[in-house]
C-alpha cells in the first residue's frame, strides 16, 4: 500500500495524482553592466518553495477538509511521505463542482492546491 500524504494531520484518502517535488530554490539575480553582466547568488533555501499539487477528482468531504485547513489561514505540517515534514501555509485551493449522474453522487473536479513552504520540520 503506498504512504498517503498529509496535510495538518489529515491524511489524503487520496493522493494527488501530480505534485513537484519539494526542492530548494535558488536565490539569485544579476545585473547587466557596461561591459558584461554582474550575478549574484546567496545559495538554495527550502523556504519560499511552492509545493503544487493536482487532482483530477475527490469526495466532497476530502475537498471540505482541504478549504476548511485553507480557510483557518495558518501554518501546518504537510507530510509527502519521502521522510521529510514541512511547515508549509496553503496560498491557494481551487476545483470545480462534479455532479455524478447516479442520484446523490457527488464530487470535486480538477483541484489544484498551492502550498507555500516556510521551514523544515
Amino acid at each position: 500500500m503506498a504512504t498517503m500524504m498529509t496535510l495538518g494531520g489529515y491524511a489524503f484518502t487520496l493522493n494527488p495524482e501530480e505534485a513537484n517535488m519539494p526542492i530548494p530554490a535558488k536565490r539569485a539575480d544579476f545585473l547587466e553592466t557596461f561591459g558584461g553582466v554582474a550575478y549574484f547568488s546567496w545559495g538554495t533555501f527550502i523556504e519560499g518553495s511552492e509545493i503544487k499539487l493536482k487532482w483530477s477528482y475527490m469526495s466532497v468531504a476530502m475537498f471540505e477538509t482541504l478549504q476548511t485547513k485553507f480557510e483557518a489561514d495558518t501554518q501546518i505540517v504537510f507530510t509527502p511521505g519521502d521522510g521529510n515534514s514541512y511547515n508549509v501555509e496553503i496560498t491557494d485551493l481551487k476545483g470545480k463542482w462534479f455532479l455524478d449522474q447516479t442520484a446523490g453522487a457527488q464530487f470535486r473536479g480538477d483541484i489544484e492546491a498551492t502550498l507555500l513552504i516556510m521551514s523544515e520540520v
